[in-house]
């Protein structure tokens, strides 16, 4: 067997381990922005409030060419990845919710896939020569990648996905909570397109 290679039967059997540790999806509520045609998913289950909305194209171009970017590092998120606004919201009235977005995971057709964080970012944005305020501008535009949200708390921020635009996704998000690990499933989310139109 070579290096780095499984046989057939043990890849499936991580595939199926894989699968098998996706809860039931709950459905989302769905809403589309009027002015810009930008659609959104929230879920609300098990204490959590979770808000993925898709940030256009245009909307990523703009932003960071303000804040400095070469054109070449636009376009490389602008169109090469999914980029949302992200809101989570500690609901809960039974203690701490603590996370790390290295633990979750997204599923296409095509398979089950990280989210793409700030430590694979900020290589990728030297090497396109983004100046060093646009990069820490970049950084604190994320949602944080670790984090602990006590009774009430919330944060907002992006989140990216290495995902050709229009992908259809779910997003399984863990968490802990008294010590046990604990996920849940927002499905049908969809990327953006480069024109989303506007609801009428």
């Amino acid at each position: 067997m070579k290096k780095g290679h499984l046989p057939a039967a043990a890849a499936g059997l991580i595939l199926l381990t894989s699968n098998a540790a996706w809860p039931d999806p709950v459905e989302p509520v769905h809403a589309i922005d009027p002015n810009t045609g930008s659609h959104s998913w929230t879920l609300r289950t098990q204490g959590i409030s979770l808000t993925l909305a898709q940030i256009l194209p245009d909307q990523v171009r703009g932003f960071y060419a303000a804040r400095g970017f070469p054109p070449d590092a636009i376009e490389h998120l602008a169109a090469r990845h999914c980029v949302f606004q992200t809101i989570l919201r500690n609901e809960s009235d039974t203690g701490a919710i603590r996370f790390d977005l290295a633990d979750w995971r997204v599923r296409t057709p095509a398979g089950v896939r990280p989210l793409k964080l700030v430590r694979e970012w900020l290589p990728e944005w030297e090497r396109y020569g983004v100046p060093e305020s646009g990069r820490l501008a970049f950084r604190w535009a994320l949602f944080p990648t670790e984090h602990t949200y006590e009774l009430g708390d919330w944060n907002m921020g992006m989140t990216t996905y290495a995902l050709p635009l229009g992908t259809r996704f779910d997003l399984r998000v863990v968490y802990w909570r008294d010590r046990h690990r604990r996920s849940l499933v927002l499905p049908g989310v969809r990327c953006a397109t480069e024109a989303e139109p506007a609801a009428r």
